[in-house]
């Protein structure tokens, strides 16, 4: 079992497909992901709206902003 993250180029069309609300799924495997929400620190002066996403089959993960960072 792999634990490993999507690489840049698939997370960025992950990110792209989560800022435009369409359906999230495993560049990999095509299984649908998994979300969760990352709730902002406290120690960070700026929110920021996160999601972790997750695949059940390959077990690749990637951390997503709703909105592109600048």
């Amino acid at each position: 079992m792999t634990h490993d993250r999507f690489n840049d180029e698939e997370t960025r069309a992950l990110a792209a497909s989560f800022r435009d609300a369409g359906v999230l799924v495993c560049p990999r495997c095509a299984t649908p992901l998994d979300r969760r929400s990352v709730p902002p620190r406290r120690d960070v002066s700026y929110v920021r709206d996160r999601m972790w996403v997750t695949c059940a089959n390959c077990h690749r993960s990637a951390v997503l902003d709703r909105r592109q960072p600048e």
